[in-house]
């Protein structure tokens, strides 16, 4: 459904961007008519044919004037009407486009007619002297009968004026009607959006609040499910604590000498134990870092002493697992500023993947470096290494990169999401590199002890 959505919401968008553009080019095409007709009314055939049978009018008055005596019309008067009769002449028959107005009338043949005219008694006009009655009566005589056919070929540039004029307003009606559908059309098309817009809103509003409904109840789940897990940890740590207890004190002979078969059962239900509790003590150190609930006691500290306790501490289970840790001792302190319990405790969560994922016979080599203003600790072993489709999930909980049913190495998976969770209580962080059938190495850094700090522990001890 919200594919469909969007898919209306692009068409109309796209529909309301068409139609724009043809309202632009619509409305550039309405300026245009427009324009054109109002070229037309001011300077148009009717214009044109007017001012030429105006003029011949205005000439064949001075004739007449002329021939009549009058004092104020000179022969130069005469010439002065003629030039602008012959000028109105030329522009009548150059027209607005090449051709004179209605040149396709028989009311046109005057346009030759007259200038053939203009052309044969131009010297004769030009010649004209004062009181030349007698040229005067005789020019008048040859340009009057123009007097009608100019008005008939001016009705006729009158009627192709209309018939333009009516055209172009034939174009403009058509350009406001493609105008008003296209409004239309838009208006339609903001509509439908607006309503896509608005169903779209509405189905997002109901996904978030069916999201936000899982949500909750997905973590209720899971704190209900996290209560579970520390409530029943927390209930098993004391009988197990006290099972595993028991099983030492009959493993190292407090109760007597144990026949060779009775001892290897105790060795086994010993290691069990020490399992189950280790198991029982990730699960409740997981649950505290993810409420936010496990304690830190920071001091300034030697991080050489703190990896060097974690390797011994895991001494017993690497001589079971037959793997040689080897810790590269740095030359001096490296002072750092921590808790001495969780550094010891991410160290020693490093170590034992490592051993737990080496062959018997292998080594695990243990470093501790600065690298700028941080300490880093590696740890390096020759296993598997970390299959690529794992690399991603490495720090997440329960996880195992051997998570079948048959696999060689068990655990709760929580040791890397707890190293995680401790590094960054330190501000610091968790990384590693892998390479199939040539081993891993992790390392953690964090953040070197200010100078003067550790310059105020030494001068207090």
């Amino acid at each position: 459904m919200l594919v469909q959505i969007r898919l209306f919401r692009w068409f109309a968008i796209l529909t309301i961007l068409v139609t724009l553009c043809l309202v632009a080019l619509g409305l550039f095409r309405l300026q245009d008519e427009i324009d054109e007709l109002a070229e037309t009314k001011r300077a148009g055939p009717t214009w044109i044919a007017n001012q030429m049978e105006f003029e011949l009018l205005r000439f064949t008055q001075a004739l007449a004037r002329f021939a009549q005596g009058a004092p104020e019309v000179t022969p130069d008067n005469v010439v002065f009407r003629f030039d602008i009769l012959w000028s109105r002449h030329a522009v009548a028959v150059e027209g607005q486009s090449g051709r004179p107005a209605a040149a396709e009338t028989d009311e046109a043949a005057v346009l030759d007619a007259l200038g053939d005219e203009l052309r044969r008694q131009e010297a004769s006009v030009i010649d004209l002297s004062p009181g030349d009655v007698v040229e005067a009566e005789r020019l008048l005589a040859v340009f009057l009968p123009y007097g009608d056919p100019l008005h008939d070929y001016t009705l006729a540039a009158k009627d192709e004026q209309a018939a333009v004029a009516l055209a172009a307003r034939s174009d403009l009606a058509f350009y406001s009607q493609i105008s008003v559908y296209l409004s239309l059309a838009m208006g339609v098309a903001s509509l439908i959006l607006a309503v896509q817009f608005f169903v779209e809103s509405r189905f997002h509003k109901r996904i978030s609040m069916e999201n936000a409904e899982l949500l909750e109840k997905s973590q209720a789940a899971y704190r209900a499910k996290s209560q579970f897990l520390a409530t029943v940890s927390h209930e098993l740590r004391t009988p197990v604590t006290s099972i595993k207890g028991t099983l030492g004190l009959i493993k190292g002979g407090m109760l007597g000498e144990l026949s060779d078969k009775m001892r290897r059962m105790v060795e086994i239900a010993h290691g069990n134990s020490e399992r189950l509790a280790s198991m029982i003590n990730d699960i409740l150190d997981f649950e505290k870092a993810e409420s936010g609930e496990l304690s830190y006691r920071f001091e300034i500290l030697d991080l050489v002493t703190v990896v060097d306790e974690a390797v011994e501490a895991n001494r017993d289970f690497e001589a079971h697992r037959r793997v040689s840790v080897v810790f590269e001792r740095p030359a001096g302190p490296i002072w750092v500023d921590g808790d001495g319990f969780r550094l010891v405790q991410l160290v020693a969560n490093l170590l034992s993947n490592a051993v737990k994922f080496s062959e018997p016979g292998q080594e695990v080599i243990v470093g501790v470096t600065k690298v700028g203003e941080a300490a880093r600790v590696s740890v390096r072993d020759y296993g598997s290494g970390i299959p690529d489709d794992f690399k991603r999930r490495v720090f997440e909980r329960f996880t195992q990169a051997d998570s079948s049913d048959t696999r060689k190495v068990g655990g709760t998976g929580l040791g890397m999401s707890i190293s995680r969770a401790i590094a960054e209580n330190h501000n610091g962080r968790v990384h590693f590199e892998s390479k199939i059938g040539m081993g891993s190495t992790f390392y953690f850094d964090i953040p070197l002890a200010p100078q003067d700090a550790v310059a105020h522990r030494d001068s207090a001890a």
